[in-house]
């Protein structure tokens, strides 16, 4: 009967554990994934499970059959959530229209939505926390030990929960879609329901229950034991809260943070059982609850104080490897979990000496318990981590122990533990004494340093927010400022360096080109505000809403950009709104001329949706008749069957959708709404006229408007043919985007990158012929070799002085393209601006000595450019990159003399294959004729 029975609430708590995960997945389509709105979402689930908890404390007791009522539970369960699973998201529209009035009032949006939640998981969450209770007062008729019953129970219920976490996000939601695992689910409550009802058929009919003549009364013991319970499952879910923040700073993923979930839930569980085990044996151990409670404190501060040890193994790890979150989450969570885990099997044995029936204990403790994890996780959130800090938040929650333990103390007269209380006090006293306050910033700027440690770098400013942990780092060369990174939970996720602004910005300089004068623009995800400041840099622009999840983020825009004039955000013609992207155009009946985005990576932990089919519709729809979406196509973390599923997916909505390279693996998906007509050649190019705009324009190598059209891959016909053979990714199946890592981003996509190809591709294309002007679409064929090289510089391939200088040369030449020569030199504007800086300030030149020489080669001052290259003789860490340098603008000063005396100095015997082959160059470019002296 035990063994029958722990094994149907096993699987009830799999099916729990899976809605709970598909139901959270389609509240946030329909109340969008803000922290506003995922907390509402939470809190509602909460206090329906804490409802459920209360009706089985009240009337429990009086149910004939416990089994049967326990299968309408489950029954209710499997029915009510697979309609949910199909039908959440339906209720968006209807919301929508309810919040219309109230747009401009935040606080009433979120009551609103926490109104429509608590009713949508009402039913569902009540009979999920009915279900312990019930089920409980099955088995105890039965069983002598109600503790033992119970710890069985719960623990395995939670194991049940950790293998439903495990089936559906490594193998459920891949092989059945979003439905599909709610169709498993519900399997699970349906087999539940008839194994009960089997066993109580099977089983005489136990009849209605003895009335116990105590009645409950909230007596000093019963109400601490319940302000106990309330505050260890407060504590215990603040502290996944806490715990999950701090390991984001070292893992990645979906995967990551399910493997994360899974070893807590394993922590509990096992707690359970041991508890149970205990209470089997020994009746009276709960009485032992208060050195649990003191134990949990002094746990959670000990593997934090030797968190660096003991994850020290997991160095070599990838980031994104489910064996590294696994493992930290286990040095720095799984004893604490195991230990709460325990405390509430005792707790309940406890209360059962003061409340009427034992049915009614687990209840009641399940209701408070229930409502602690609630509030603990918004108290984590919205408090203790943007108020406190991690640090100190997991400091403050270590203490709170101290509290629980004090409630469920048992009086010295009635036999506690007294000298364990004490020795367990003072041991917990001593580890809150030696709490390792500091060792966060290490371990925030740990992360910095993996980035960054080859560079000078300085941290700039750190937010920890409701959402995430963002620092924003400094790059310099010698002291001067290169550009500014924004690292995201430990991660780099926007960076303001020339080949990042490039493909940052040509999402809105593609758009403009193709859509002159746009009058409106949404800009989706704001990272450090290239993109945002290529849209207030168009001037036809009248109205720019700017959208991010993350307030913090958009709070750093300050720093980036000190001076007000230069601030993006500061623009009169901006709106921001800090609220989840899909959401929004859900609810704002606005269209636009331009829509634009770079969302974080899709496999980021909650992205995936705005990938989908779906999310791809909403833009459509917000596009006016005529405009124009661009939208960011990380391949370096993609593989190739993943970013099919997102083509095909956009490919779909659009049928003019095209592919073109940003820079490197930085692709960007374009299309519109009703296609797009040909515009002139002279309002194609008007960007290249702007002062405003092409400064910045050819600092980021977009030097002519022909170079645009080189950064083509493929039109529709090409990529419904590349997608063919692979299924959209959509919101109901949202694991078509893979848990697995790319490892050959090369070997993959560099194919698909190929000049000559895209080069035929383009002069083919039908779509290109009919929006492209015509002249222009001729003149752009011969930039597609030099996209092969922009490719390659991007990459960070490194290529022999005799293939740079041959490069250089052509961009001098035909055509003259100064930037790009500067980058096959190996700098861009940012090492320029730094040496300028230098230089401005009056500080030393040395370190930017050869960066303004190369400046001035470039920029055809070849007279100047050579006298300093000859003053570097020596100084450079490039013995050969200067004296052939200073040969090169000799001779295109015309002093081929000179250039020749340079030349035979450096020896042609020199040993320097590079340089022996740099002077053949010479030779058969400039006509010089070299001596052979050693």
């Amino acid at each position: 009967m035990t063994v029958v029975l722990c094994a149907l609430f096993c699987l009830s708590g799999i099916s729990a554990l899976l809605f709970e995960t598909l139901w959270f997945r389609e509240a946030g389509l329909a109340f969008g994934n803000s922290v506003w709105a995922s907390s509402v979402v939470l809190s509602s689930f909460m206090a329906g499970l804490a409802l459920g908890n209360g009706l089985a404390a009240r009337f429990a007791g009086r149910l004939e059959d416990p089994l049967r009522a326990y299968a309408a539970l489950e029954l209710t369960i499997a029915i009510i959530g697979v309609v949910l699973v199909y039908h959440l998201e339906a209720l968006t529209p209807l919301l929508v229209r309810v919040l219309e009035p109230v747009l401009d009032v935040p606080w009433l949006q979120n009551l609103i939505r926490l109104g429509f939640g608590f009713v949508m998981l009402l039913l569902p969450a009540s009979a999920m926390g009915a279900t312990l209770p019930v089920i409980v007062l099955a088995l105890r008729a039965r069983d002598p030990s109600f503790g033992g019953a119970l710890g069985r129970l719960y623990g395995w219920n939670t194991l049940g929960a950790v293998a439903g976490a495990m089936l559906g996000e490594l193998w459920l939601l891949e092989r059945f879609g979003v439905h599909g695992a709610a169709f498993a689910a519900a399997g699970c409550n349906v087999i539940a329901a008839g194994g009960a009802l089997l066993i109580s058929r099977r089983l005489p009919r136990p009849g209605r229950p003895p009335q116990d003549p105590r009645s409950w009364r909230p007596d000093a013991r019963s109400l601490r034991l319940l302000a106990a319970a309330f505050g260890a499952g407060g504590i215990l879910l603040a502290l996944e809260v806490v715990w999950f923040r701090f390991l984001h700073l070292f893992v990645i993923g979906t995967a990551a943070f399910a493997l994360m979930l899974a070893v807590v839930l394993v922590g509990i569980g096992i707690g359970g059982l041991a508890a149970g085990a205990w209470l089997r044996r020994r009746p009276d151990a709960w009485r032992a609850a208060p050195v649990l409670a003191l134990a949990a404190g002094m746990v959670s501060v000990a593997l934090y104080a030797a968190f660096t040890h003991n994850s020290a193994f997991a160095e070599g790890l990838d980031y994104t490897s489910p064996l590294l979150a696994a493992w930290l989450t286990a040095v720095l969570a799984l004893p604490v979990a195991l230990v709460s885990g325990a405390l509430f099997p005792l707790l309940a044995a406890g209360l059962t000496h003061s409340v009427s029936s034992e049915a009614s204990a687990v209840g009641w403790l399940a209701l408070a318990n229930t409502l602690g994890s609630a509030i603990g996780s918004l108290l984590a959130g919205f408090v203790l981590l943007p108020v406190l800090g991690m640090e100190y938040s997991l400091f403050g929650l270590a203490a709170a122990y101290g509290g629980v333990a004090l409630l469920a103390r048992v009086p010295a007269a009635e036999g506690a533990p007294s000298r364990w209380n004490l020795v367990a006090t003072a041991v917990f006293v001593v580890a809150l004494a030696l709490f390792p306050f500091g060792d966060m910033t290490g371990y925030m700027l740990a992360p910095v340093d993996r980035w960054h440690g080859g560079h000078e770098h300085e941290v700039l400013a750190v937010r920890e927010g409701r959402t995430e942990t963002a620092a924003l780092v400094e790059r310099r060369h010698a002291g001067e400022r290169l550009n500014t990174f924004l690292m995201t939970d430990g991660f780099s996720m926007s960076a303001s360096a020339t080949l990042a602004r490039r493909y940052m910005k040509l999402y809105v300089y593609w758009a403009v080109a193709l859509r002159p004068e746009p009058k409106s623009a949404l800009l989706i995800s704001y990272g450090l505000g290239s993109t945002a400041s290529a849209l207030v840099g168009t001037r036809s622009l009248e109205t720019i809403d700017v959208v991010d999840i993350s307030r913090e983020i958009l709070s750093l825009a300050d720093v980036v950009y000190p001076v007000a004039a230069e601030n993006p955000l500061r623009d009169p013609r901006v709106r921001v709104h800090v609220e989840d992207g899909r959401y929004f155009l859900r609810r704002m009946p606005q269209r636009y001329d331009l829509i634009t985005a770079e969302p974080p990576p899709p496999k980021n932990a909650g992205v995936v949706n705005l990938y989908t089919r779906e999310y791809f519709s909403l833009i459509r729809d917000r596009l006016t008749q005529g405009g124009v979406t661009t939208y960011w196509l990380p391949v370096h973390n993609l593989l190739e069957s993943d970013a099919q599923a997102i083509v095909r997916a956009f490919c779909d909505v659009f049928d003019d959708c095209a592919l073109w390279v940003g820079q490197s693996f930085d692709w960007m998906l374009t299309a519109s709404r009703g296609g797009l007509a040909r515009p002139t050649e002279v309002a194609f190019s008007a960007q290249w006229r702007d002062p405003a705009v092409s400064t910045e324009l050819r600092a980021l190598g977009f030097e002519r408007a022909e170079q645009l059209g080189a950064t083509f891959l493929g039109d529709a016909a090409w990529l419904r043919e590349w997608t063919a053979e692979v299924a959209p990714l959509t919101d109901a199946w949202p694991k078509r985007l893979s848990n697995r890592p790319q490892q050959d981003v090369l070997g993959t996509f560099l194919g698909r990158m190929d000049a000559a190809a895209a080069q035929q591709r383009f002069e083919s294309s039908d779509y290109v012929r009919a929006i492209w002007p015509t002249a222009l679409r001729e003149r752009s064929l011969r930039f597609f070799e030099l996209q092969r090289l922009l490719n390659s510089i991007s990459r960070g391939e490194s290529v022999s002085w005799p293939q740079t200088l041959a490069e250089m040369h052509r961009l001098l030449t035909d055509p003259v393209l100064p930037e790009l020569a500067l980058w096959r030199l190996g700098i861009t504007s940012d090492e320029v601006h730094a040496a300028q800086s230098a230089v401005r300030a009056r500080r030393p030149l040395a370190p930017h000595a050869y960066t303004l020489a190369r400046r001035k080669l470039v920029d055809g001052n070849f007279a100047a450019a050579a006298k300093d290259f000859a003053g570097l003789r020596g100084s450079s860490g490039d013995r050969t990159g200067p004296k052939l340098l200073e040969a090169y603008a000799l001779c295109r000063a015309g002093e081929l003399d000179a250039a020749t005396a340079v030349l035979a100095a450096g020896g042609r015997f020199s040993g320097d294959a590079a340089f022996i082959e740099s002077v053949a160059w010479f030779e058969q470019t400039f006509g010089l004729r070299v001596p052979q002296t050693p």
